[in-house]
């Protein structure tokens, strides 16, 4: 028993490690010497629990849909409207790309890598089907707008979610293009939004054309 608790330790170390790199240096940039370094593991530990880079992508992928796909199961027993459980699909799903290790790493990986089309490896099918029945539920309770298109709406909340990866990176207030930049000595430091407040504001923007709901 102590020894298979051990190997399940390493073997949650190593996808944690994996997660790691992966999301530092993509797919093509790790390494399986880096990952096992990192996860301070001998080579041989590693091979014994996965005999390739890619077994170690599919185990990394599949742990980001089961913790991203539990979360979103929780969401959908609220006894609320639809749209508003679709909401909260995107702001869950943004929250875990900030501060989910594995599931950045496995959203990443479905962008990099050729990924069968299933659920339990593809993060970005398994969001995308679980927005589309949310708003296929709204649009039968009334809280999705009648004339909107059901799958043109997940696909757009689902570029939302996957689009704040790279808008928390830029300062609230960068100036428009082609602005001379301040001098050094008047530059100030800049707050940077969360991926939440950028979806947030594209919430804001898209909220009227798809529900007759207030925002709350």
């Amino acid at each position: 028993m102590v020894k298979q608790e051990r190997s399940e330790r390493t073997r949650r170390n190593l996808i944690r490690a994996a997660s790691t790199v992966f999301d530092q240096a993509g797919y093509e940039g790790a390494t399986l010497s880096v990952i096992s370094e990192r996860a301070q593991v001998t080579k041989g530990a590693l091979f014994f629990h996965f005999s390739a880079k890619s077994d170690l992508a599919r185990a990394v992928q599949a742990e980001a849909c089961v913790t991203s796909g539990a979360a979103l199961v929780e969401l959908t027993r609220r006894e609320t409207p639809a749209f508003e459980i679709a909401t909260a699909m995107a702001h869950t799903l943004v929250g875990l790309l900030e501060t989910d290790l594995v599931v950045r790493a496995g959203a990443r990986l479905t962008q990099e890598i050729r990924t069968p089309d299933d659920p339990s490896l593809h993060c970005h099918l398994n969001w995308l089907g679980a927005l589309h029945g949310t708003l296929r539920r709204a649009s039968r309770d009334g809280s999705l707008l009648p004339e909107v298109d059901v799958r043109a709406a997940a696909a757009l909340m689902l570029s939302m979610i996957t689009g704040t990866t790279a808008l928390p990176r830029v300062p609230t207030n960068t100036p428009p293009p082609f602005q001379p930049p301040r001098a050094p000595h008047s530059r100030s430091h800049s707050p940077r939004e969360t991926g939440d407040q950028w979806l947030t504001r594209m919430l804001h923007l898209t909220r009227p054309a798809l529900s007759s709901l207030p925002a709350r």
